[in-house]
């Protein structure tokens, strides 16, 4: 049970934090390309900005992002056991597949039509590969096994 209820607490902060990173870096590139056609986007827009798709983008993003982890994180763990390369590596790379393949099958069920703004193009799948690259690092951390028995020597 405690198994369980690590892999748990593990999946929901990986899953929560792809989405706030995600969502954020997806904001930034939004802005970025507006002030590259020349428009004038001050530190406080910045903010409320990145506030508003928090709460609103954010609150539809996680439910994807959650189920795109949920599948990578366990599909991660057969990995690791057959693999036994290092629990960071394939969950970084797990977390980042997620976001690729939810990105892609998001374009694919609106008909061709890009969903989240800020990943229409490389850069932007990029970043948002990059967000569950980190949310997989914190799955990894919050899972792994405890080295007990080792004490430094004095």
């Amino acid at each position: 049970m405690a198994t369980f209820l690590k892999f748990l607490v593990g999946w929901l902060l990986g899953a929560v934090t792809t989405t706030i990173v995600g969502v954020v870096l997806q904001t930034q590139n939004v802005i970025a390309r507006l002030t590259y056609i020349g428009a004038d986007v001050g530190i406080g827009q910045r903010l409320s900005m990145t506030i508003y798709d928090l709460m609103y983008l954010g609150s539809m993003y996680i439910v994807l992002v959650s189920i795109g982890t949920f599948v990578a994180y366990l599909l991660g763990l057969l990995v690791y056991y057959f693999a036994g390369i290092g629990r960071p590596i394939v969950f970084a790379v797990a977390g980042a597949v997620a976001m690729l393949v939810m990105l892609l099958l998001m374009k694919q069920a609106f008909f061709g039509i890009h969903m989240i703004a800020g990943a229409r193009d490389g850069l932007g799948i990029g970043l948002q590969m990059v967000a569950g690259a980190i949310g997989g690092l914190i799955f990894a951390q919050l899972t792994a096994r405890k080295v007990s028995g080792f004490r430094p020597s004095s």
